[in-house]
């Protein structure tokens, strides 16, 4: 709104103040911001104990000029406006309110409060766009009402716009996402089908385990893959629920190792455990600590090269819980840091194309915020990266 109080002028005023709400038991609204726009304080101070009272938080501005600056700074659910005002009465702020080019403050709710009780008085109001006129001497309980209803459709309002962006930008990523999965999804057919014909065409024991190696890989990671898949989906639509239970960490960095043991070999690359606590045994999500070490894993293992270890390490101390993957590869500019944790964000390789689907960064921050936790991350370029998710024992 800082353009609305630039065409207003650029006089001196002072700082608005933000009331602290009324007792919880005197309270009618949960919450909500009004501003209320009054040069008499004998007018002002008590129809503000009064809102303070109904639990709505109060705001005050003597002049016009002063209510387009606190209106673009705090960006009230509701402006209370007399008309009669100094330096610019209310007709000119209702004006450039509602001409104003972003919808959420041109949409404010307007009530105007005014001892100028003519009916074309009100036909102006209301052509200019005030949402209630009321004429002095006015009941404040009615007051209360009308402000409590349009400041209750102003929230909704805003949460459904909320909601809306949400979903358009859901949606719109969701072709990526799809033709992402289904490139995914054919290179992994392809492998187990050309490694089973090979199997079915009989090989000698030292080629078939060869074969049976790289089928449990590509299987494997199609299952993660479906789970990060629906464990997205699952937080997106608000029905994320994790299961927890004990188990040995060790046990199932071990199981991670297997897995991605063959795809390090082709990288000429290592696997090793790091556990720090000897027999730690965890009350955590196992589905959730398997996905997370799998991504982070996999992550390592795109942009990784011969010759480097990748570390799945465990830190158990008082209070917390600290899993642990690092590796020795190019490292992540720091530009691109939290990034590589949006949704369907994909960094490049030393080439620049994008690796991944961009679902498995985003999974480990989603289920370390899900446990209670967060992820770190310690990167420099050329000196490898250390993902760090603290949990909560």
């Amino acid at each position: 709104m800082d353009n609305l109080s630039q065409r207003a002028g650029n006089e001196n005023i002072g700082q608005a103040t933000t009331e602290t709400q009324a007792p919880p038991e005197a309270a009618i609204y949960d919450s909500g911001k009004v501003l209320i726009v009054e040069d008499e304080p004998e007018i002002l101070e008590p129809l503000a104990h009064s809102l303070q009272k109904a639990g709505l938080s109060v705001l005050r501005a003597e002049d016009g000029l002063s209510a387009c600056r606190i209106i673009g700074s705090e960006q009230p659910d509701l402006v209370l406006l007399d008309i009669m005002l100094p330096d610019l009465d209310g007709w000119e702020v209702c004006r450039l309110l509602r001409q104003h080019p972003d919808p959420g403050f041109a949409g404010i709710p307007v009530i105007m409060l005014t001892a100028l009780g003519a009916q074309e008085d009100k036909y102006r109001g209301l052509e200019i766009g005030a949402d209630i006129f009321l004429p002095k001497p006015y009941s404040i309980r009615e007051v209360i009402l009308h402000a409590g209803n349009l400041v209750r459709r102003r929230q909704q309002t805003v949460a459904l716009e909320v909601r809306l962006k949400s979903m358009i930008n859901r949606e719109n990523q969701f072709p990526d996402m799809y033709h992402l999965m289904f490139h995914e999804l054919r290179n992994q057919l392809l492998i187990l089908n050309g490694f089973a014909d090979l199997l079915h065409a009989g090989l000698d024991g030292k080629h078939a385990g060869i074969c049976m190696d790289a089928i449990f890989r590509s299987s494997n990671y199609l299952s993660t893959l479906a789970e990060e898949v629906l464990l997205i989906r699952q937080m997106e639509d608000g029905r994320l629920s994790l299961e927890y239970e004990h188990f040995p960490i060790e046990d199932l960095i071990a199981e991670i190792i297997k897995v991605y043991s063959a795809p390090a070999r082709e990288k000429c690359m290592q696997l090793r455990c790091s556990v720090t606590t000897k027999q730690a045994t965890v009350n955590l999500s196992r589905l959730a600590v398997k996905i997370i070490f799998s991504a982070l894993v996999d992550n390592s293992l795109k942009y990784g090269h011969a010759g480097q270890t990748i570390s799945l390490g465990c830190q158990v101390g008082e209070g917390r819980i600290d899993l642990i993957v690092a590796d020795q590869g190019p490292g992540i500019p720091v530009e691109e840091q939290e990034r590589i944790f949006d949704a369907y964000y994909r960094a490049g390789d030393a080439s620049g194309k994008p690796q991944g689907t961009g679902i498995g960064l985003h999974a480990v921050r989603v289920l370390a915020k899900a446990m209670g936790g967060d992820v770190t991350l310690e990167s420099r370029p050329a000196h490898g990266s250390r993902f760090r998710i603290n949990l909560p024992a």
